[in-house]
């Protein structure tokens, strides 16, 4: 088990603004963690965050695993100079006796890899995680308890989605696009597709922010609690409707791209 903090709280840590417009679920004082001993690469996140904003248009649009919420994070911190990678330990194992005359043993030699991660710059990573499966949580976690207790980082987060906020928010960008109340479109998207009438179908979002079964926040923060990471400080951020950038939805040919410098 891991106890919270909120040390993003702190205005001189995460600008109050920043702050508003995303959930945080945060141990051991990552956020003031990252800003302490690493602030340039604090300061690019808090950048990548602060610059971050989804149209109507992308929100509703259908998207695997890498979508273009996700890419568009991973740009913008590749762009910083982030770049993924993964680490490889090599352990030698040797017993040595102290009586004269016995010859030492030899252990042979271990080789431990690290999951990849999606991006790391000086002593800090930072995995966005938006739409697979929630197995993927546990790799990242153990990723940074194997660089964290080989002393190579500092603090790690992972990017994901409020997928229940944003639920509430689609919902409502899309009701009025099928002329529809909040009511019906819910009830739609929430019936089982195989049981859906033709008129369901016409309500139903376009795409599934109801599968539990995906990388979320709340799937985040329960691997985070109990400790999944061991002693590394971590924050999980959720991308909800407060980072929504005001747009209605739009039926075009070419649909909206996030806003993002």
């Amino acid at each position: 088990m891991a106890f919270t903090t909120c040390s993003y709280n702190d205005p001189d840590v995460l600008a109050s603004d920043i702050r508003s417009r995303y959930e945080f679920h945060e141990v051991r004082s990552a956020c003031a963690v990252m800003k302490a001993v690493s602030p340039g690469e604090w300061n690019d996140i808090v950048d990548v965050l602060g610059s971050f904003s989804f149209s109507a248009n992308l929100l509703l649009r259908a998207g695997g695993n890498n979508s273009e919420m996700a890419e568009t994070l991973n740009r913008a911190l590749r762009d910083r100079g982030w770049r993924e990678c993964a680490y490889e330990l090599e352990t030698k194992g040797r017993i040595t006796f102290r009586e004269a005359g016995v010859p030492d043993e030899d252990l042979g030699t271990m080789n431990e890899a690290s999951y990849w991660v999606d991006n790391r710059k000086g002593r800090v990573l930072v995995d966005i995680e938006w739409n697979a499966k929630d197995g993927n949580l546990d790799r990242d976690l153990a990723a940074y308890r194997a660089w964290h207790e080989a002393g190579l980082i500092d603090a790690a987060m992972i990017i994901t989605k409020h997928r229940e906020d944003l639920l509430v928010k689609a919902v409502e960008l899309w009701a009025p696009h099928v002329n529809a109340t909040y009511d019906e479109v819910y009830k739609a998207t929430r019936k089982a597709r195989k049981a859906r009438t033709s008129e369901d179908k016409r309500l139903a979002l376009p795409l599934d922010l109801t599968t539990t079964t995906v990388t979320s926040l709340t799937k985040a923060i329960d691997r985070i609690n109990r400790g999944e990471a061991g002693t590394c400080p971590v924050v999980a951020v959720g991308i909800s409707g407060a980072t929504w950038d005001g747009t209605s939805y739009q039926e075009t040919e070419e649909e909206n791209q996030p806003s993002l410098i």
